[in-house]
């Protein structure tokens, strides 16, 4: 019995505590840990590499607004005298437009890092499900062989008792019908691998199918921070915050251009009047011209960025609470669900593993029925399952805080 206890435990110490996913059996190439995938991720995924491109639009931007602007030609032939003329113009911004024209476009390029950051954070939560549900995939299966395993073993049991006269035959066909369900459980278990496998590569830029080996802790984790730390982390991270403030710094610059643009910017134009009988073949003029700004100061658009620069702010501050109550509410669910965990590692799991092997010896031993071992059994693999979510939604967990942190957990 002492050895068939341990038998037993060392078998749930390979799927249970801590849970280690190493290479599947059709998986090719090095094991990839999540660090590794995650830098393989960040080069090849496509939302991410889309993200980086916007940075060219705006610097295209940038370029734009710091043109001149262009001179003006024009000529003229008439029947009046001069008959022709030729005219040149030359606006000349006078109230630092463009100085401040540019620097709205240098405050909006910002925003392509801010695009960066977002597709970032998101790729970084699809991976950590993506990875870790690969990780859990690949151990639900070998539970399920495992499961397969054991119900094998049972039937093998029952048949020998069965042909001994110590069993009934119903004894046999429940067996049966127990190996046929777990069977049945460890072919769904493949299939729900094929389908986290096709999940990750879907992440890493891959075809669907191509064998990925995976390799972690399904319990790792950085050192999670306390609420003061974390929210000094969201602060300097979380991209709705960072978005309002960079929203609110453009809109502040185009705010200073709309009130240098009221300076009317002057055109300076030089004429040569040609071909007037009698007078001259070639003259000469100097003009100015410009808009007065007698009615239309731009005061519509001032007012209008003034009160985009209000709603901005107040959104910034109405985000900053919506993540400070994340925080506090993911740091409290991190913090039960690491609880549950240790009681899954120091006690329930344990107390299943001696159960499960103590029903196998009242069975050999004629002590117990079958349904006795069965219901230990199936007991068994349910908190196997059970602890193999309760990782998942640890992770999930972690993922649910590095996004309202905007960034990993440090």
């Amino acid at each position: 019995m002492f050895k068939t206890t341990i038998r037993v435990a060392a078998s749930i110490l390979l799927c249970a505590g801590p849970v280690l996913a190493g290479e599947p059996p059709q998986a090719a190439g090095a094991p990839l840990t999540f660090s590794a995938a995650l830098d393989l991720a960040t080069s090849r995924n496509l939302g991410l590499e889309a993200a980086r491109r916007q940075r060219a639009i705006r610097e295209a931007q940038l370029r734009t607004a710091r043109q001149w602007a262009n001179p003006e030609v024009g000529f003229e032939a008439t029947q009046d005298s001069p008959h022709e003329n030729l005219t040149f113009g030359l606006p000349i911004e006078i109230g630092g437009q463009r100085g401040k024209r540019i620097a709205v476009a240098k405050e909006a390029l910002t925003l392509a890092d801010l695009d960066v950051r977002v597709e970032m954070t998101t790729l970084r939560r699809n991976l950590r499900q993506a990875f870790y549900g690969l990780l859990a995939a690949n151990e639900r299966s070998r539970l399920a062989d495992e499961v397969a395993g054991l119900a094998e073993r049972v039937k093998s049991v029952a048949q020998t008792r069965f042909e001994e006269g110590a069993a009934p035959r119903l004894e046999v066909l429940q067996a049966d019908v127990g190996l046929a369900r777990a069977q049945a459980d460890a072919d769904l278990a493949r299939s729900a691998r094929t389908s986290a496998l096709a999940d990750l590569n879907a992440v890493l830029n891959q075809p669907p199918g191509q064998a990925v080996s995976v390799v972690g802790d399904l319990a790792e984790g950085a050192p999670i921070p306390d609420f003061t730390r974390a929210m000094s982390l969201a602060d300097a991270s979380n991209v709705d915050i960072l978005s309002a403030d960079r929203e609110a710094a453009v809109e502040g610059r185009r705010l200073e251009l709309l009130k240098a643009e009221r300076v009317p910017t002057p055109t300076f134009t030089f004429g040569l009047p040609m071909n007037a009988p009698d007078e001259f073949s070639v003259g000469k003029s100097i003009g100015i011209t410009m808009t007065v700004p007698l009615f239309n100061r731009s005061q519509g658009e001032i007012a209008e960025s003034q009160a985009t620069i209000d709603q901005v702010r107040a959104r910034r501050n109405a985000a900053h609470r919506t993540v400070e109550s994340k925080v506090f509410a993911v740091l409290a669910r991190i913090d039960a669900q690491r609880r549950q965990l240790d009681a899954y590692r120091m006690r329930v799991i344990p107390a299943a593993v001696e159960l499960a092997a103590l029903a196998e010896e009242s069975y050999k031993a004629g002590r117990d029925t079958l349904l006795v071992l069965l219901d230990a059994q199936r007991s068994l693999r349910d908190v196997k399952r059970d602890y193999l979510q309760a990782l998942l939604d640890y992770q999930a967990a972690l993922a649910d805080l590095e996004e309202v942190l905007g960034g990993p957990i440090a």
